[in-house]
């Protein structure tokens, strides 16, 4: 079984892989596990996911393998793994995560009996839906003028959205406020929405090392506290959530001081 997750909307494919992950070992409590990353060494990456593939027997013991960066490895490698995968059955699960769509060689993605899931930016009623699901499982309800300001702050960044009622929630809580929140209780709760803050954040996981750092520049130059700026970045790690955990690690043991480890992010 082979499921390629895709889209610029990582929230969201973040939050359905994670679904599907659970789901698989619910079922296969003792499946191998895998993870593969095709931007560390390409071709030996391919060959150790054809490897686990095929290691014991493809129809036997469950496995699960996540594949990140897919499409930096050699493509016929890649689609000869993933179709005998494809026709293996459920006991074998890789699931792919990209933000781009397969490039030409690896159109198969998109094809039965590879289950392909789009996850664009949603806009216009969905977007608002999704607000109101978001602040829902949060323990919020938004009154309609508050749906509508969240969302035009932030439509096109589900996880700057995520963040922000994160805080609303606990601010909520510490407020010990009943009832649905209106646009003006947002700024009685002390709710700050700056403009520019959410894109400087979304400037630090550019492709562009010059444009990460001038990001990093301008978000210090704000005189916000470094560990906040680092939290938040943690919190929308997605598939970098174990090296944000190393870099948290480093700081608490007193190696690192968390502008030490910005830096050496945007850097790396």
């Amino acid at each position: 079984m082979v499921i390629f997750l895709w889209g610029p909307d990582d929230y969201r494919r973040l939050r359905r892989r994670r679904e599907l992950e659970r789901a698989f070992f619910l079922k296969h409590p003792a499946a191998a596990a895998g993870r593969f990353d095709g931007e560390i060494a390409p071709r030996d990456t391919a060959a150790a996911l054809d490897e686990f593939a095929r290691s014991g027997s493809l129809f036997g013991a469950a496995k699960f393998a996540l594949v990140e960066n897919a499409f930096a490895m050699d493509a016929a490698e890649l689609v000869k793994t993933l179709k005998l995968v494809a026709a293996a059955g459920r006991e074998t699960a890789v699931i792919l995560s990209e933000m781009e769509k397969p490039p030409k060689q690896a159109a198969f993605l998109l094809k039965e009996p590879v289950r392909a899931e789009r996850f664009e930016h949603l806009s216009g009623a969905e977007w608002e839906a999704f607000v109101r699901a978001e602040a829902e499982a949060r323990g919020i309800a938004l009154a309609p003028d508050a749906v509508r300001f969240l969302g035009s702050a932030h439509e096109g960044d589900s996880w700057a959205l995520a963040t922000e009622l994160d805080k609303i929630a606990s601010l909520r809580g510490t407020a010990r406020r009943a009832g649905a929140i209106a646009r003006k209780d947002l700024d009685e709760l002390g709710l700050e929405i700056a403009p520019d803050y959410w894109p400087l954040l979304n400037g630090l996981r550019s492709h562009d090392g010059r444009a990460r750092l001038a990001a990093l520049e301008k978000l210090f130059a704000l005189n916000d506290p470094p560990p906040k700026i680092f939290n938040i970045i943690a919190a929308q790690a997605g598939e970098k959530t174990a090296r944000m955990a190393e870099y948290d690690r480093a700081v608490k043991s007193g190696k690192l001081d968390y502008e030490e480890a910005l830096l050496d992010l945007v850097l790396g």
